[in-house]
């Protein structure tokens, strides 16, 4: 009887705590996987201090902050198109193409046509959205997996980009590309902004109108939403429309705001922002809006570890420091939800 009283008391609490339930989990995982991560680093060069110098760094110091907003930008861009598409039950991984044809078109349009940022921004969204498209035309009329047919076309992507700048767009005989004119800009703030606005956008866009309705009916259940009028193939095409011109957007913006030139990609890991998007829509669980925090969070992560990459902690350890704190938050949330 006592610990069913106790049991009670703690379940009255955390309905009292409501909706800031969710955060202190967070804040709690948070806190434990720092702490983790602080202790593992006594098996790298850098050290615990080092690995707590860099993490408390890059969270506790806003004008470093700036720093990740290009890596910001492009993770959000993925995170809030994937979050639309994982509640309609359409898993893709295909961001990270749609990343990489967004540049490879955004470059194309700046610097060998001169074409206006704005005019290269919205078209390096549309080819997104048919790269994106193919995927949804696969999975609607043939059935094909789409986690499998878009990680196929991730690969043709870096395999586009190897072969652009190993060839016709090499800049002095080495892997990259030529800078773009200085005259083609968007500043970091800018670009964080322009991701922010758009992740507001599609909430708005979910929340307030029947594609929301349409994805969360065939997300539940395919044959009762089409019974109630909701069609399945319908809303696959217009999600993975709406994530692909994203991701395309995603990666124009990246490319002006942040590297400004293009350079040869790792087959296997491609850009990486793409799946670092998939790592944010379900930190976010899947709520679009949610993904602005969950975006930023993993883009600070990311630049914690070029801080250690400098002491000398090699990167695949630095990642593991990133997935030991993302569990933790992760577990926690989740642990939240159990407890509501």
């Amino acid at each position: 009887m006592e610990g069913a009283a106790r049991a009670l008391a703690h379940r009255s609490l955390f309905v009292r705590l409501g909706r800031w339930s969710s955060v202190l989990y967070g804040l709690a995982g948070l806190v434990l996987g720092f702490l983790v991560s602080i202790g593992l680093g006594v098996f790298t060069p850098a050290g615990a201090g080092g690995v707590a110098s860099a993490l408390a760094g890059v969270f506790t110091s806003p004008g470093s902050w700036p720093l990740a907003f290009p890596y910001y930008a492009a993770i959000l861009f993925s995170a809030v198109g994937l979050a639309v598409a994982y509640r309609s039950g359409f898993i893709t991984i295909g961001a990270d193409g749609q990343l990489i044809v967004g540049m490879v078109v955004a470059f194309w349009l700046l610097y060998f046509h001169g074409m206006g940022l704005a005019v290269a921004l919205i078209v390096a969204g549309l080819v997104g959205a048919l790269y994106g498209l193919a995927v949804a035309v696969l999975r609607v009329w043939l059935g094909v997996n789409e986690t499998l047919s878009s990680l196929m076309l991730n690969y043709v992507a870096v395999a586009l980009v190897n072969y652009l700048v190993g060839g016709p767009w090499s800049s002095g005989g080495f892997t990259k590309t030529p800078l773009l004119p200085s005259s083609v800009s968007m500043s970091v703030s800018s670009a964080a902004l322009l991701a922010t606005l758009s992740a507001v956008g599609v909430w708005l866009l979910y929340r307030y109108t029947r594609l929301g309705v349409a994805v969360d009916a065939v997300g539940g259940s395919r044959r009762a939403a089409e019974t109630y009028g909701a069609s399945f193939a319908k809303t696959i095409l217009v999600v993975a429309l709406l994530g692909g011109f994203l991701g395309g957007l995603g990666g124009a913006v990246y490319l002006v705001a942040g590297q400004r030139q293009i350079t040869s990609l790792n087959i296997y890991q491609g850009l990486g922002y793409g799946y670092m998007g998939i790592l944010a829509a379900w930190l976010a669980w899947l709520n679009p809006l949610a993904t602005i925090a969950s975006s930023l969070f993993i883009a600070l992560l990311y630049l914690a570890n070029t801080g250690l990459q400098l002491q000398g902690v090699p990167w695949s350890f630095a990642l593991g420091f990133q997935a030991v704190i993302v569990l933790f938050v992760t577990a926690f949330l989740r642990l939240s939800r159990r407890e509501a």
